[in-house]
């Protein structure tokens, strides 16, 4: 009977790890709807702005970016699906092993629970218990038969509640295993229908591709225009915030070169700058609803061969008429009016700026105070649909760097 009886130990024993899995298996899941919720409202979204393009009937190259970045974010949506999936699969496992091990001991304590029912009725009666006392050789044996009798009354019991505990327990694994093999089905019926969107959308974009290989002179023609307006905005930007950081009082250096920028900030400007750096990663987009179809840095033309685009910042393309808002709170120092690209507004944290250009109307003047997602102004709808500009700027005693805004925004 001992044997029997020692084999719950194992359940029990095994009790603190299945609760541990079930709370990493709740965090990991957890963590991976997340994931997979950000990963869908990005393609609600770009899926949107695709449909709004073709609405008007127009094939650009912000649509082919957009197509671009759907396929990216469906294929990195199957790659979370399989996640999950993976994830489904060590718990139904884990729950099989669990439901065996129950199964298991289950048995063995109903096997020693029939064991002492047996017992138990082979001396049933009072006489026998009567007897089986009175056949000691001393009071003290007596004692310690009486006090036996109780015991196996007593183990009876909890062997009984111990069995129904362990029943429950079972169900409830083997329901909860139903459960995963259904999540399960669904997810991978899911990820079919996913699969089946990004070949879709990839027969899309080779549509829309040929589509503007078709428009090769236009498209030249448009990227030399984009390319002058980018240097005109970066000369701008330049200039308004060399203008706002003067040198320091000897205008020439040794070498005959301007001097350093002056980058002496307040207490207050310095905090505002430090805040700023603390929240990298961490900041508010700058529209409500929006995908980034022009990355930072030295990108290839997404049509024309052997052409480099160089971004100073990047571009998202976003709701016709949408608001413009503050990444961080800050003042603004300038208002720039570009001809025939709208108008741009710099804020400044400190030591850095954040610039918003491509706008049809600003509702800030240079001076105001801004704060956290405060709306700047709207967007400029042109050719390619409506697309915000961002830039993010830091003062150095060498000059101005600009540096990824991308960095900067929240990351789901």
């Amino acid at each position: 009977m001992s044997r029997c009886l020692d084999r719950p130990l194992r359940l029990i024993a095994l009790l603190p790890l299945l609760l541990a899995t079930a709370l990493l298996w709740g965090q990991s899941k957890k963590e991976l709807e997340k994931r997979r919720d950000a990963l869908d409202k990005q393609i609600r979204t770009t899926t949107a702005l695709i449909e709004q393009a073709r609405k008007e009937q127009r094939v650009t190259q912000e649509q082919l970016q957009l197509l671009e970045s759907q396929i990216a974010a469906r294929a990195q949506l199957i790659r979370a699906m399989d996640g999950e999936v993976r994830a489904a699969d060590d718990r139904i496992r884990a729950d099989e092993e669990a439901i065996a091990a129950m199964k298991a001991d289950l048995a063995a304590l109903k096997e020693g629970y029939a064991l002492m029912i047996a017992a138990a009725y082979r001396n049933r009666s009072a006489y026998d218990r009567l007897s089986y006392l009175f056949a000691s050789s001393s009071f003290q044996q007596a004692f310690r038969r009486s006090r036996y009798i109780n015991q196996l009354a007593a183990q009876r019991r909890r062997q009984a509640a111990l069995i129904s505990e362990t029943q429950a327990s079972l169900d409830e694994r083997v329901t909860a295993l139903k459960e995963q093999r259904q999540e399960k089905a669904t997810l991978l019926s899911e990820q079919v229908q996913e699969k089946r969107k990004l070949d879709t959308d990839r027969a899309g974009q080779q549509q829309a591709l040929n589509g503007l290989r078709k428009e090769e002179g236009r498209l030249r023609d448009t990227q030399k225009k984009q390319e002058s307006q980018r240097r005109e905005l970066e000369a701008a930007i330049r200039k308004a915030i060399e203008e706002a950081v003067k040198p320091k009082a000897g205008a020439k250096g040794a070498s005959g070169k301007p001097a350093k920028l002056d980058i002496t900030l307040t207490p207050e400007a310095r905090e505002l700058s430090n805040d700023f750096e603390k929240n990298k990663g961490k900041l508010p987009w700058p529209v409500e609803k929006g995908v980034i179809t022009g990355r930072y840095g030295k990108q290839p033309h997404p049509v024309l061969k052997g052409i480099v685009i160089d971004n100073n910042g990047i571009d998202i393309t976003t709701e016709k008429g949408a608001s413009v808002r503050a990444l961080f709170r800050g003042e603004v120092t300038s208002v720039i009016v570009l001809p025939g690209a709208g108008k741009a507004v710099i804020v400044s944290h400190g030591a850095y700026r954040t610039v918003y250009s491509n706008l049809a109307s600003v509702s800030v003047a240079k001076g105001d105070k801004l704060s956290t997602k405060q709306a700047i102004g709207t967007v400029l709808t042109g050719d390619d649909g409506a697309v915000a500009h961002i830039e993010v700027w830091r003062i150095t005693a060498d000059g101005l760097v600009n540096v990824d805004p991308a960095l900067w925004l929240y990351r789901e």
